[in-house]
């Protein structure tokens, strides 16, 4: 058994106040461990396939489509594919989400 952490993962983004670490890839899923700084934002963009985003702490507003939600630890939001989305953390805190992206 293998315990995954950002510790022994990759990092796969690091811009704009956030840092995204992949954890683990298996089963047609992406694991990755999101970490928005306060006034972070990852600018919105599309992907091609179905991503899914489990607030672990803190809260953040996510834009998917047209909707502007405001997401807060033990959350979930689901985005389909193509469609844009974007995240922002306007709060004093930092704002950590597991992002799991079907990746088959």
């Amino acid at each position: 058994m293998i315990i995954y952490s950002e510790e022994n993962g990759t990092v796969v983004l690091e811009q704009n106040g956030c840092r995204g670490t992949k954890l683990y890839e298996n089963a047609g899923n992406e694991y990755v461990l999101l970490e928005i700084e306060p006034g972070g934002e990852i600018p919105r963009h599309a992907l091609p396939i179905p991503v899914d985003f489990c607030v672990l702490k803190g809260a953040g507003t996510a834009t998917v489509g047209e909707e502007v939600l405001t997401v807060s630890e033990g959350q979930m939001i689901s985005c389909p594919p193509d469609i844009s989305r974007g995240w922002k953390n306007e709060t004093p805190s930092k704002l950590e989400v597991l992002v799991i992206k079907s990746i088959v």
